[in-house]
């Protein structure tokens, strides 16, 4: 990792961290419904590469998990976090970081369908992350639930009015909304300030 990467990670994950908790205060009656952590380390691997999307992913989550805005994560009623779901949350956040860049290489911002196509891949992204941060609950904390009923609980209302599922949608409208917007204002900087295309 070179002194730029390094730099565009600590802004980055600082900036992700701090969206997280601001959504949290702007949103608090709908927690679990909206969120801009993902599309923003999704957004860091895109533009930035692999190395500064899976290091932004991987350093906000852990943030994140660590110190939870209350009802915002299940670990925030626990008090604590479990190492088992600190790391299963960290590899969530690297995956979108991934996808980030593995996206840059097959989706062109200037062609037609980038926020169809962007929209699509944030559904299977938050797909997998809502299904596995249930399952990584359940491994973290066996006393609360069993991998099986987590799945299960994930498609169904139990904290809240709405099931956890719902984040999948919102976040797929987030994908095909914002990420464009963002990916192409980003391009455009300087290439001082823009590294996508350099070694990664």
């Amino acid at each position: 990792m070179n002194n730029r990467q390094l730099a565009l990670t600590a802004v980055m994950s600082a900036l992700t961290v701090v969206i997280a908790y601001t959504r949290g205060l702007a949103l608090p009656s709908l927690p679990g419904v909206f969120e801009l952590m993902t599309v923003l380390i999704f957004i860091s691997g895109f533009c930035f590469g692999s190395t500064v999307g899976i290091m932004v992913g991987a350093v906000s989550l852990t943030i994140y998990n660590l110190i939870p805005y209350p009802l915002a994560h299940p670990a925030a009623w626990l008090f604590t976090i479990s190492p088992i779901l600190l790391v299963i949350m960290a590899l969530l956040g690297v995956m979108f970081g991934v996808a980030g860049d593995i996206a840059s290489r097959f989706l062109d911002p200037k062609k037609p369908g980038f926020a169809f196509n962007l929209g699509v891949v944030g559904f299977v992204l938050t797909f997998i992350y809502d299904v596995g941060s249930s399952l990584g609950f359940a491994l973290a904390y066996p006393a609360f639930t069993d991998p099986v009923q987590a799945v299960y609980l994930t498609f169904i209302p139990l904290y809240y009015p709405w099931p956890p599922i719902v984040h999948t949608f919102t976040n797929a409208i987030i994908f095909a909304v914002i990420a464009p917007v963002l990916i192409r204002a980003i391009i455009r900087l300087p290439e001082t300030l823009n590294i996508r295309g350099t070694q990664r």
